[in-house]
């Protein structure tokens, strides 16, 4: 072992100064942390049990209601999946969590599910942004979308 890796890590100060094996071992080691990547987003999933922000179910609850009603409409497991994770974002990003769910769940999704998950938070709003002051129609400045139907 040279002098760049010192007990199973590299040693550089900064990126110009790095080597070729402490970036092997740098890739390896984000492998390994790779795979504990769905255990963690479901760890962080349950942290919407309890949190029922004034709604009569909490956050989890919701989430797996979503799943559910996918699932018995006959939607494929990646939509389910997607129904399932959609507010995952919720408790780091109050005010764009349909965005953060969306790039958590990015390199797994298609780009119609990708966009779906990135835009719930618009399209949810025809139910609700009357009784706000909100157009309800928001969602209609992306008709013609490849994926407007799928998401309304």
């Amino acid at each position: 072992m040279s002098d760049k890796i010192i007990d199973g890590r590299a040693t550089f100060k900064t990126m110009a100064d790095s080597s070729q094996e402490e970036w092997q071992l740098i890739a390896a080691n984000n492998g390994e942390f790779s795979r504990g990547l769905p255990d963690r987003v479901l760890t962080h999933l349950k942290l919407l049990d309890g949190d029922f922000g004034g709604f009569a179910v909490d956050r989890l609850e919701h989430s797996l209601q979503s799943a559910t009603l996918a699932h018995r409409a006959g939607k494929d497991e990646e939509y389910v999946v997607c129904a399932l994770l959609h507010d995952i974002g919720d408790t780091l990003g109050t005010f764009n969590h349909a965005e953060i769910g969306a790039a958590i769940l990015k390199p797994f999704v298609s780009e119609d599910n990708h966009w779906m998950l990135e835009h719930h938070g618009i399209f949810q709003g025809y139910y609700f942004f009357h009784h706000i002051g909100l157009d309800r129609d928001m969602r209609d400045e992306f008709r013609g979308h490849q994926a407007f139907e799928h998401t309304a």
